[in-house]
């Protein structure tokens, strides 16, 4: 059973739509926060139907692994239409313990443009790093769920396949895995707990942006004195410095003009 204490006292909304629908703000909201998290999506099936699904996880949440993270303390969940808790499975040597997974492309060409990995982009739980078992895309607008995998209990998630096989739900029989595509209506991430946890939680999200600032201060400080020193050396051509040339010529009972020497 799932402990009721993992949700106790007031949540605390990390992210939501309304503060920019954006994989890059989603990001920003929940990097560095070291606490117990809930996921909840709400969104709806080609044939209209809503449905309310996510996840909670105990590990913080980490941005391009490449791989899956985080601990057996997590679970897949659905409230709308059937209720439905799938925890977690033990690692069973290399099978299984994919919990949580995070990644952009973004991220990875800023700081290298030509770099592009074939890993799928956005965040998931379970399954692998090209079909996560439950998948969200990187422009927040895509879901998709599965019914099995090798990390969670099975179980379907999203639309209830159909036995009626002239419907577009329909799930032919010998146990294959079925996958809804939804598309997402609200996203919102909560940081859950007791207060200590959170307030926890918090202070290292804080000591996580002031290093990430930190960090970013002193990179654009390293850029801005190599440009200049470019400048001065004359790797990037520019009038800018010259004068300093004209100057060391008259110090020197000369004038420089066009790369000439010229006496005073």
């Amino acid at each position: 059973s799932i402990s009721t204490t993992k949700f106790g006292g007031k949540w605390h909304r990390l992210y939501a739509g309304a503060d920019g629908w954006t994989f890059q703000k989603l990001e920003h909201a929940i990097m560095g926060y070291d606490g117990p998290t809930l996921l909840v999506i709400k969104a709806s099936s080609k044939q209209h139907d809503t449905v309310t699904l996510g996840a909670y996880t105990a590990a913080k949440w980490e941005r391009n692994k490449r791989d899956f993270f985080g601990v057996p303390d997590c679970f897949l969940f659905q409230l709308v239409p059937t209720l439905r808790v799938l925890k977690s499975l033990p690692k069973m040597g290399t099978r299984g313990g994919h919990y949580m997974y995070f990644h952009s492309n973004t991220n990875t060409q800023n700081l290298n443009p030509s770099k592009k990995d074939e890993l799928v982009e956005g965040l998931g739980f379970g399954g692998t790093v090209r079909t996560p078992r439950l998948f969200v895309d990187c422009n927040l607008e895509e879901c998709r769920a599965s019914s099995k995998d090798t990390s969670f209990e099975e179980g379907h998630l999203g639309v209830t396949p159909s036995d009626d096989p002239f419907s577009s739900a329909f799930s032919p029989s010998g146990g294959a895995s079925t996958t809804s595509s939804l598309h997402i209506e609200s996203l919102e991430v909560f940081a859950v707990g007791d207060s200590e946890t959170i307030m926890k939680g918090f202070q290292a999200q804080n000591h996580y942006r002031d290093i990430a600032d930190s960090t970013l201060r002193n990179a654009r400080t390293v850029d801005k004195a190599a440009f200049l020193g470019d400048m001065r050396n004359g790797v990037i051509e520019t009038k800018a410095f010259a004068h300093r040339g004209q100057v060391d010529g008259r110090a020197h009972g000369c004038l420089k003009v066009d790369g000439k020497a010229n006496g005073i």
